[in-house]
């Protein structure tokens, strides 16, 4: 029997007991809500100047389904203190019906999760989660949906095309364990756990068996104008660097965001993010490891129902080691973005918004934008422009 064992099973009866009592003495309704947004926009895109002209992608008209989504949530009072809670949300196909792979108008989920909310100390929950880094990419980002080409998060996000996969900080973590605590004095805490579910009967090529847990911390502090935003996430035997099965593989990012509202509806922002991605197994050419790190900032300034917002994105050149203790190339592989877009609210539930952005990749660099990217070659330059509507309710 695992040691931990009793003490889970102890503590959870001693919570059955506590809240049984009151459920049986005064039976409580849930109180369940639908939610969700349409987002869709016309946009223009096109990828010019990659080193293989073969790659270059003429422009071209799309429409664009913007992490569009439907989803249901309840709580359901369990006693004084103690809040039963549950979520399930799954993104929607809006412009084609196409959905993620099979899966029609319904795409890929979202947060999905059981737990319980217990007052003056936080939440618990189990599910599919947003941990850390996700949760803090978007500090610096003012587009409504914190998607599209209009998000600004690449230099936060990407590795410039230099590992064998990609990066997974900006994705959910499935089979989580989290606690999202209260604010105590404007300070809040947050802590997930990805169960190790994928971890192998056999040994790989290294010897060992992968272990594939993950864990991610995150902290914010509210005081005033001021949101400050901490984050760190380790992400086990992934195989992101050379898109290995070989175990040892460590993938980590620490993400500083920060919003502060100045007088007259003007806001501004900051990013930083710093990836440093291990392969301890590697050998001959393979890389043992990569370290990137970019910034981006950002300024909205609303006037009544008309909002305009910048922001501007760096990431500079990587830094990375050879198995072999050969120097490995990381020159040229940084990039610049910039975004300019505007939004009428007709509704508090019914936005415009109309934008223009471009990214430029150094000649040995291959990012794309964050999210509805047209994967571009080596070198390219991205330009994008659109209108859109977003319903949410």
């Amino acid at each position: 029997m695992h040691p931990f064992l009793p003490s889970l099973v102890a503590a959870a009866c001693a919570l059955a007991t506590a809240t049984t009592a009151h459920a049986q003495a005064s039976p409580q309704t849930a109180k369940v809500s639908l939610f969700g947004t349409a987002n869709v926009q016309a946009e223009t895109v096109q990828a010019t100047g990659a080193a293989n002209p073969a790659q270059d992608k003429p422009a071209r008209w799309r429409v664009s389904n913007v992490s569009s989504d439907l989803g249901v949530k309840a709580s359901l009072p369990l006693s004084d203190k103690l809040t039963g809670v549950f979520q399930y949300v799954t993104g929607v196909s809006v412009e084609n019906g196409s959905g993620g792979t099979n899966g029609g108008l319904w795409a890929s989920a979202k947060d999905a999760f059981v737990g319980l909310r217990i007052q003056d100390l936080g939440t618990v929950k189990l599910g599919r989660l947003t941990a850390a880094a996700r949760w803090n990419s978007g500090t610096p980002d003012f587009s409504p949906a914190g998607a599209g080409p209009q998000d600004d998060q690449a230099a936060l996000a990407g590795v410039s095309g230099q590992t064998g996969a990609a990066p997974q900080f900006n994705v959910r973590f499935d089979n989580a364990i989290g606690f999202e605590s209260a604010s105590f004095g404007g300070l809040s805490l947050r802590a997930y756990f990805s169960a190790n579910e994928g971890r192998s009967n056999a040994q790989v090529s290294s010897g060992a068996r992968l272990n594939d847990s993950s864990w991610s911390l995150g902290l914010q502090y509210v005081k005033g104008p001021l949101d400050l935003r901490l984050s760190h996430e380790l992400r086990n035997d992934k195989g992101t660097l050379n898109n290995s099965t070989t175990s040892d593989t460590e993938d980590r990012d620490t993400r500083v965001g920060l919003r502060y509202q100045l007088g007259s509806g003007t806001t501004l922002a900051l990013g930083y993010d710093r990836m440093d991605l291990r392969d301890a197994s590697a050998t001959g050419s393979a890389k043992r490891s990569l370290r990137k790190s970019g910034w981006v900032i950002g300024a909205k300034q609303a006037f009544g129902a008309h909002a305009f917002y910048g922001g501007y994105g760096h990431a500079g050149d990587l830094r990375c080691e050879l198995a072999s203790a050969a120097a490995c190339n990381g020159s040229s592989t940084g990039m610049q973005q910039w975004v300019l877009a505007y939004n009428y609210q007709f509704h508090p539930d019914m936005l415009l918004e109309a934008f223009v952005t471009q990214l430029r990749n150094q000649s040995r660099a291959k990012y794309d934008f964050d999210s509805g990217g047209i994967g571009p070659g080596t070198g390219a330059k991205l330009s994008a422009a659109g209108i859109g509507l977003r319903y949410s309710f």
